[in-house]
């Protein structure tokens, strides 16, 4: 099994390369199993693999909080305590450099704007479609993800939620966004979850990613990797570095 972050990794360029569809395909057709292991939602990544072509076995979603099987039915569930998720809307609104939040219910996003003279670099095209009393009455949090001016203020937030509310969150530093999720979650834990309901030996995972959010995935089992442009700090956690999804995936096929 390959277990792949999609942002930055499988789609590193403006979208997913034709070579890296192809050599994805090879790989199944080989008997092997793909799976997407993304800090996105299943309403995000369904748009995704749609607009490209992808075809993945599973989909470990919402940063490890969501497992989806390949037509999208959901396998596996953690949510965020409802109070401590109204708890961060309004944090949202007190820390300042924020752009907004989306919140989502395990499938779909809605988004809240916070600060519209700051610059969106995540979800310019995510329109709202609730109001924010409608959304903290919803109830259901898989994952709530926080939008900064810079990347810098999205690690420095992350920090300061894990440092905050150890307990009962956990935050990742995802470039212009801090991915919030239940405590105990992450990429690492999603895909062991996977492992468990499919019987898949996790000696038998190959894993690769580009991000904060992904030092988990990279560490988890024995053969994890990442994308040769990642920063210093991601590449010293994998074994191996690769330009992109074909190159990894002829290097473990001639094996």
């Amino acid at each position: 099994m390959i277990a792949s972050d999609y942002d930055g990794t499988l789609r590193y360029l403006d979208e997913v390369t034709q070579e890296d569809l192809e050599a994805v395909e090879r790989w199944k057709k080989a008997g092997n199993l793909f799976v997407i292991d993304t800090g996105r939602s299943m309403e995000s990544m369904s748009q995704e693999a749609a607009k490209c072509g992808l075809r993945a076995d599973y989909y470990v979603t919402n940063n490890g909080g969501m497992v989806y099987d390949r037509d999208r039915n959901e396998m596996f569930a953690t949510r965020i305590d409802p109070v401590m998720a109204v708890d961060i809307m309004y944090i949202a609104h007190e820390i300042g450099n924020v752009v907004s939040y989306v919140a989502n219910d395990g499938y779909y996003r809605h988004r809240i704007v916070i600060d519209p003279l700051l610059t969106e670099m995540r979800y310019p095209a995510l329109e709202p479609d609730m109001s924010e009393e409608e959304l903290m009455r919803l109830g259901k949090y898989a994952q709530i993800v926080i939008s900064m001016d810079t990347e810098e203020n999205a690690s420095a937030l992350a920090a300061r939620i894990n440092s905050h509310f150890p307990d009962l969150v956990a935050a990742y530093a995802n470039r212009y966004v801090t991915d919030i999720v239940p405590a105990g979650v992450s990429k690492a834990t999603g895909l062991m979850q996977l492992c468990s309901l499919t019987g898949i030996d996790p000696d038998n995972v190959y894993t690769i990613g580009d991000a904060d959010n992904d030092i988990p995935l990279i560490r988890f089992g024995s053969h994890g990797a990442c994308i040769k442009d990642a920063p210093d700090e991601i590449r010293k956690h994998a074994k191996k570095t690769y330009a992109c999804m074909k190159e990894m995936i002829e290097d473990i096929l001639k094996q």
